[in-house]
């Protein structure tokens, strides 16, 4: 496959992607998704619903004794208005944890993620335990070390209250710390997937008015199984307009046989003809242009490197929502790393970066990229050219 810089001038095309100008709207989307999303996932995750449960836990008299709960926290807790008879609202006990179905609650109060904890080797025992339908009221060990491991964080801060504070209302804030913290990883995550969404529904879109579509792979909610759209169902009994509003997509596959892989696995994009691998993509959702030398240029360049590592004849690409003129030039003057995209063109390891934005709303834009990856699917293509 000949460099598509034979019938496509790059100065020209390098300068047509560059959108910077639309970076304050597009922000401002992506700000508005994200609020929406945080909510919705506040809400699935049931976290208030938890803490307002905790808090009208009836009193009750427990044995505190090695179970990680600081005499100085019990003695903060009392001058703040909670009685020895009311800690379980706020640190695990075993007779309480498996009866209550609040893990996850005192999990947030201690600020500990759930990957971290279903890491951790010494207390997963106790988490499966605390997790199954038995209800008996005999706790092994693991779920008491569990309880200390929660309760000597919790402790940190109980022990910290002053007396203005409101033990249940910091309860909650420490909750909301830790499980913001994970909405907003998952945001992050869902930020991701969805431009692979997008990429991948241009991909479908192009293929089907080409007639070269096979079928692809979408799981439509986060609850959804995949599932294999052939050509034949599109349109008749699923919507090409559902797959933009889709959780995933993968494996977009080719009459011929080929196929392109857009799973968000490493690489996030491959392209795979009858005859192997021809070309790898890097998609990536960033829309903030700060950081371009520290963050951004080095993560390209790896990527590229290790594209370049995996099979040297394959294309590399690079797609992305926004471009500046500084990520296409580099920074004159400076680091000779700090090359831009134009320098990776020139050093050979980029082939062809694409704007996501344009190959979704501009139809010039889209036929390049559809030409350009079916060429790369082994498609006899008059020209890849705009």
């Amino acid at each position: 496959m000949d460099p598509v810089w034979t019938s496509v001038d790059l100065d020209t095309y390098l300068s047509a992607i560059v959108n910077e100008g639309d970076i304050e709207e597009q922000l401002v989307q992506e700000s508005r998704w994200k609020i929406s999303y945080r909510e919705s996932q506040l809400q699935r995750r049931g976290l208030l619903s938890l803490h307002s449960r905790a808090m009208e836990l009836e009193p009750e008299t427990l044995d505190w004794d090695e179970l990680g709960v600081s005499d100085q926290a019990v003695e903060v807790l009392q001058a703040n208005g909670v009685p020895p008879d009311r800690l379980h609202r706020y640190f695990a006990h075993p007779r309480t944890l498996k009866r209550t179905n609040l893990l996850k609650y005192y999990r947030t109060l201690a600020g500990v993620s759930e990957n971290r904890l279903r890491g951790m080797e010494s207390i997963r025992s106790a988490v499966r335990e605390v997790d199954s339908s038995d209800q008996s009221s005999e706790t092994s060990d693991s779920v008491h070390r569990l309880c200390r491991f929660f309760n000597s964080l919790i402790s940190t801060w109980a022990s910290s209250l002053t007396g203005d504070e409101r033990p249940e209302r910091r309860a909650l804030i420490s909750a909301l710390l830790t499980e913001g913290a994970a909405i907003e990883g998952s945001s992050r995550n869902a930020g991701g997937r969805k431009a692979v969404v997008n990429v991948a529904s241009v991909l479908v879109e192009e293929f089907d008015d080409h007639g070269v579509l096979e079928s692809f792979e979408v799981k439509q909610t986060s609850q959804d199984p995949f599932i294999t759209v052939s050509s034949t169902d599109l349109g008749d009994s699923y919507a090409l307009g559902d797959l933009s509003g889709a959780y995933d997509v993968r494996d977009v596959r080719a009459a011929n046989g080929g196929y392109v892989n857009v799973d968000q696995t490493e690489p996030d994009m491959v392209v795979r003809s009858p005859r192997g691998v021809t070309g790898y993509g890097e998609i990536k959702d960033r829309k903030d242009v700060s950081n371009q030398w520290e963050g951004w240029l080095p993560l390209i360049r790896s990527k590229l490197e290790d594209f370049e590592s995996k099979n040297a004849e394959a294309k590399k690409m690079i797609l992305q929502p926004v471009y500046t003129r500084r990520m296409i030039e580099g920074d004159r003057g400076s680091d000779a790393d700090d090359v831009g995209i134009e320098g990776l063109i020139h050093d050979g390891l980029l082939d062809v970066p694409f704007n996501i934005s344009q190959i979704i709303a501009d139809e010039d834009s889209r036929d390049f990229f559809g030409a350009y990856i079916r060429q790369l699917l082994g498609y006899d293509v008059a020209s890849v050219s705009l």
